[in-house]
This record gives structure tokens, C-alpha cells and sequence, in this order.
């Protein structure tokens, strides 16, 4: 085994691509910038479809080359003490309903004589980095390894997540939570713009293929939360499995994904032929996002869907102009939870007089506007139901 590593060097080459599960890019950690420079350096190396890690050998003077040295004399000596520092660090992440707390490297070995080095990612770590499926983000390395703060690279990451939703909101508390900003540090928001924020813009825009602007929230006179509008840059390289793939593929991992959320698999086709394929792919993200919380998951996927809740409940402005379409998405709800108590059989026309009746009392509208609803609602409060007679029609 030590043979064949120490013939094994793998060159470092910023054109490599980086694949990573979502669910690593959101958990908490904190490292150095030369940390993670190394940590990024290492995760290229790493093929998705390999079914275990290997060990990854790298010059020191690559590294050097990539990472910088400071006012360090010895590249050996320096090298050895980054890495050090990055097999103490851990990561932590849920694991249902645990909390798992990993270290990045397991196993670090230096060749003085030969100038290498050899690193080992955490085993624990695999299902983060391979095999994966769904719920990933692909980047080269080119657009995280120039950059000059650790906090640009991560609210690098955590935009690219959101690039084809091209809107992502945080709270302030949330952001500093994400990059791991100590609460001493950047206590006042005028602070954190500046040095995290507007750094990391500027950044993104000159040395990344994403750019981003962003508005503030505030409630009362203090800023409360930060929505990032995210755009691509036109020409960028984009990954094979991305861009050259069929929609058909994509369609299938999201069906997938709809499975998971319990939707209703008769819902599928009407889905897909309806609804726009990026409202589809947000409203999922949403929905996943939010599946810990929400009781009826597969129904609360599918209004997610047809009412964009991503976009409604994100953009105060949105939902001023939508509140009819929300008022709606609560009765589908409220309707859909008081029939599925039933487990008989119901005749049409009773669950029609008996969801207007719910409309007008909760709603506090007329007849005619409680049946002008219903009709709006009907054909998917059946569908939810699972009622065994077919659809009305409209």
C-alpha cells in the first residue's frame, strides 16, 4: 500500500471540478483560509462516482504554489502545520435526528526527502462527496481558490446552492451562523456589510461565474435580514453532468425527489406539463427544506409547487400582490386534512356542499364566492383525498 502511494501524485489543476451534497455546504464549521484552500485543493481530487476515498498525494510546492506561503522559510514546515490544523477541525452536521460532529482528515503523511504530502479524508464523510444523487452543488476549483476571504468562499457555496433560483434570503443571525462568525466579531451590521459582504461581492464579480446584489429587510429600524439575488455570468463553463445532460434526466431525479416528499405519483405528469421546470425545482428545495416541520408533506409539496411558496413567501412584495392565492392555499389545506379524517367513500356532491360551507364560515364570503372557489380548488382537493370516484371535471 505504501508503494503505490508514494508513486501516486496527483497534480493540481484548478480547471477540476468540486462536487459537494448540499447538506455539508449548510452545516456549520470554521477554517482558515489557508485550511481551506487545502480542504478545496483535496475535494477536487475527489471522483463522485468512486465508491470509497482515496488517499491524495500533492507536491508541497503545488500546494505552495496554490495556497501561498507567508512569511514562512521552510514550505515543508509550513505546509505541515496548515494541514495540521486542518485534521483538528470538525465539521458538524444532522443525521436525522442526530448531531454528528466529524474531523475533515483522518490520516495526514509527509515525505520530507520526497516534498510531499498525503491526506485522507474522514470515511464518516463519504456520503457527502460520493455517490451522490441529488441535492448537490458542482464548482471548479478555479472559482473558489483565488479567492481572498474565507467568507467569500462560503457565501460562494451557499449561492451557487440557489443559482438556478437565482434568490436566497438570510437572517443576519442565520448569515453569521453560515459562516461562522464569532459573536465577538462584526457586532455591528455596518461592520459586516462592509468587510463580509461587500468583500465577497466584489470578489464573486470579478474571480467566480456567479455575481450577486442584495437588499436589506428591516424591522423597525435595525436590519434584520439580507436577500441575495444571484445571476450567472454568460459563457461560463458549465459541468458536463449539467449541461450536456437531457432534461429528461433531470426530470427523473426530480421525480425522485417528489417520491421522497410523498407526493401523490398521479400527480406527476400534470406537474410537469403545467408548471415551469425551475418553479418545480425551487418549490422541492423548499418543500425539503421545511419536511422536519410539516405533518402532510407530500400535499404541502404539491401547493408549494402550484402556488410558488418559494417565491411568495420570500418576497414581501410578491406576497403582498399573491395574499388571494394564500388565502387559498389554507383553505386547500384546512379542506384536504378534514376529509382524509374520513375513510369512507363520499358522493361528489357532499364534499362539494360540505368544503363551501367551510369556505364561507372560515373565509366569511358569500355563497357565490365560497362556490366560485371551490371550483378553482376542486380538481386538487380531490386529487389530495384520494377520493375512489374519478376527478370532477371543471
Amino acid at each position: 500500500m505504501i508503494k503505490q502511494l508514494e508513486t501516486d501524485i496527483y497534480e493540481i489543476d484548478t480547471k477540476d471540478w468540486i462536487t459537494k451534497s448540499n447538506s455539508i455546504i449548510e452545516s456549520q464549521y470554521k477554517l482558515t483560509m489557508q485550511e481551506q484552500r487545502i480542504l478545496l485543493i483535496t475535494a477536487s481530487k475527489v471522483q463522485p462516482n468512486d465508491e470509497d476515498f482515496k488517499p491524495y498525494k500533492f507536491r508541497v510546492t503545488d500546494l505552495i504554489d496554490k495556497i501561498g506561503i507567508g512569511n514562512q522559510t521552510s514550505m515543508y514546515f509550513y505546509i505541515k502545520n496548515v494541514v495540521k490544523g486542518l485534521q483538528g477541525k470538525t465539521v458538524e452536521f444532522q443525521k436525522g435526528n442526530q448531531t454528528m460532529i466529524a474531523n475533515w482528515l483522518v490520516t495526514s503523511i509527509y515525505e520530507e526527502q520526497e516534498g510531499t504530502v498525503i491526506l485522507k479524508f474522514n470515511p464518516d464523510l463519504k456520503e457527502f462527496f460520493l455517490q451522490l444523487k441529488e441535492r448537490f452543488t458542482t464548482y471548479q476549483l478555479e472559482n473558489v481558490i483565488q479567492l481572498s476571504s474565507v467568507y467569500s468562499i462560503r457565501i460562494y457555496e451557499l449561492l451557487k446552492q440557489y443559482e438556478s433560483i437565482r434568490k436566497r434570503s438570510f437572517t443576519i443571525s442565520e448569515l453569521r451562523e453560515k459562516l461562522g462568525i464569532e459573536k465577538t466579531k462584526y457586532k455591528q451590521y455596518g461592520h459586516l456589510k462592509d468587510r463580509v459582504i461587500h468583500t465577497a461581492q466584489k470578489e464573486l464579480a470579478e474571480k467566480t461565474d456567479i455575481t450577486f446584489t442584495f437588499e436589506e429587510e428591516k424591522k423597525g429600524r435595525k436590519v434584520d435580514s439580507v436577500v441575495f439575488y444571484i445571476q450567472s455570468k454568460k459563457g461560463m463553463i458549465k459541468h458536463p453532468s449539467t449541461s450536456s445532460s437531457p432534461k429528461q434526466t433531470e426530470t427523473e431525479e426530480l421525480k425522485e425527489r417528489l417520491k421522497k416528499l410523498k407526493v401523490n405519483e398521479r400527480l406527476f405528469e400534470f406537474i410537469f406539463k403545467t408548471y415551469p421546470l425551475e418553479q418545480i425545482k425551487r418549490n422541492i428545495m423548499y418543500a425539503e427544506e421545511r419536511k422536519a416541520i410539516i405533518a402532510s408533506i407530500g400535499g404541502y409539496t404539491y401547493n408549494a409547487i402550484k402556488m410558488d411558496y418559494a417565491l411568495i413567501n420570500d418576497d414581501p412584495h410578491q406576497k403582498e400582490e399573491n395574499e388571494d392565492l394564500i388565502d387559498e392555499v389554507d383553505i386547500l389545506f384546512h379542506l384536504t386534512k378534514y376529509w382524509r379524517k374520513t375513510k369512507e367513500p363520499l358522493p361528489d356532491w357532499f364534499v362539494e356542499e360540505v368544503s363551501i360551507e367551510e369556505i364561507q364560515r372560515l373565509l366569511q364570503v358569500s355563497i357565490e364566492e365560497a362556490k366560485a372557489m371551490y371550483k378553482q380548488l376542486k380538481e386538487e382537493l380531490f386529487l389530495s383525498i384520494k377520493t375512489p370516484k374519478s376527478i370532477p371535471s371543471k
